[in-house]
């Protein structure tokens, strides 16, 4: 099970987060309280070279320009998309891209697990915006018989309280994180120590 912490805004929150060894680190392209420049994300990157962690750039119906200009320029392994990008679109870049859905997405599971993506990432339901509310929903209702669980990714309202419960229930092969391991809008190296203890069985 893999870890994905993600809103990093600075160098320096991405150095914190990863002294805890997560398997990625995202950063927020999109309208967002959370969103930085391609610029920082450029840093960001340069910053973890070397530490194997993956870098992920959140987009919502990006152009393509922006999307292979932060593959290309900024450095990043990964995008996000977590808008109503179409499956020809997230096609393009089929082994970096993880597909986001909210939990009430007008599609059936079958059909977001359809799209050509590394992983399938389902999130909190939308509300006035695009990208999760950070608020956890019935685990216990996703259809498995139409998941993929080697491509699903979780998310929406974890922290360290309920992660264990989520990974036990779900088993996603990844499991994302942002407001939940934060103090006061920042990260919090203890909260993500902790999370990432739990998922690993560390704890």
């Amino acid at each position: 099970m893999k870890v994905k912490i993600c809103g990093i805004k600075t160098v320096e929150e991405a150095q914190l987060v990863a002294q805890e060894r997560p398997d990625f680190i995202g950063m927020v392209l999109a309208p967002s309280k959370r969103r930085i420049s391609l610029d920082t994300v450029k840093e960001i990157t340069d910053s973890l070279e070397g530490t194997g962690i993956k870098t992920v750039g959140v987009f919502v119906n990006p152009a393509k320009e922006e999307v292979d200009e932060a593959l290309n320029d900024a450095g990043l392994d990964y995008i996000q998309f977590h808008g109503d990008e179409d499956k020809d679109f997230v096609g393009q870049y089929q082994s970096r891209a993880i597909k986001a859905f909210p939990s009430n997405s007008k599609l059936s599971y079958k059909e977001r697990f359809d799209f050509p993506a590394e992983y399938i990432l389902i999130d909190s339901p939308r509300e006035k915006y695009y990208g999760g509310s950070g608020v956890a929903f019935n685990w216990s209702e996703l259809p498995f018989s139409e998941i993929e669980e080697s491509r699903l990714a979780l998310a929406g309202g974890l922290n360290p309280g309920n992660v264990g419960k989520a990974a036990a229930a779900v088993a996603p092969a990844l499991i994302d994180v942002s407001s939940g391991v934060e103090t006061d809008g920042f990260k919090d190296s203890k909260k993500i120590a902790d999370f990432i203890k739990i998922i690993r069985g560390e704890e």
